[in-house]
């Protein structure tokens, strides 16, 4: 997420891209210029709101559950958007408490999306093995209460 484009994805497979055209700061505008300054505010806003929006579509199997279908979220960007919208009240509670990590990174777009899934490769792998290692618990779960709803070995399976 940076002031150009927001990217939506998993791993490296992008759902949505959300472009944007964000008003630069400048100084010129003379009485004008705090009407350009709450513009530009303005629109910052919005594009955040709508980064929230897109984000609680994107995340839900159905929105009417209160349970995203991801494991974790890391947000990544060159600007301060990231912190706004981790920050904001219009971003899911559910989401934000599936936030791992917030990454500052030099590119956006495509090759940011891609930087920021490099830096948080071993987060990620975690997440699947924290996944592994509770399956496994209770595989020996089963096992040690013998309840006969396990199984193991080439024939038995």
């Amino acid at each position: 997420m940076d002031g150009n484009v927001t990217l939506f994805g998993s791993l490296k497979r992008f759902f949505t891209s959300l472009p944007v055209d964000l008003p630069k700061k400048h100084g010129r505008g003379g009485q004008s210029a705090l009407r350009f300054a709450r513009l530009r505010k303005e629109k910052r806003h919005n594009y955040v709101r709508k980064t929230a929006e897109v984000a609680t579509t994107q995340f839900y199997i159905n929105p009417a559950t209160s349970q995203p279908n991801v494991a974790g979220l890391i947000l990544g960007g060159s600007a301060g958007f990231k912190t706004e919208l981790s920050q904001s009240e219009m971003f899911d509670p559910p989401l934000q408490a599936k936030i791992l990590n917030i990454v500052d990174v030099s590119y956006g777009g495509e090759n940011g999306f891609n930087k920021a899934i490099e830096l948080f490769a071993e987060i990620l792998s975690n997440v699947k093995f924290i996944q592994e290692k509770k399956l496994i618990g209770k595989y020996f779960e089963e096992i040690s209460q013998e309840t006969g709803k396990y199984v193991f070995g080439v024939e038995d399976t």
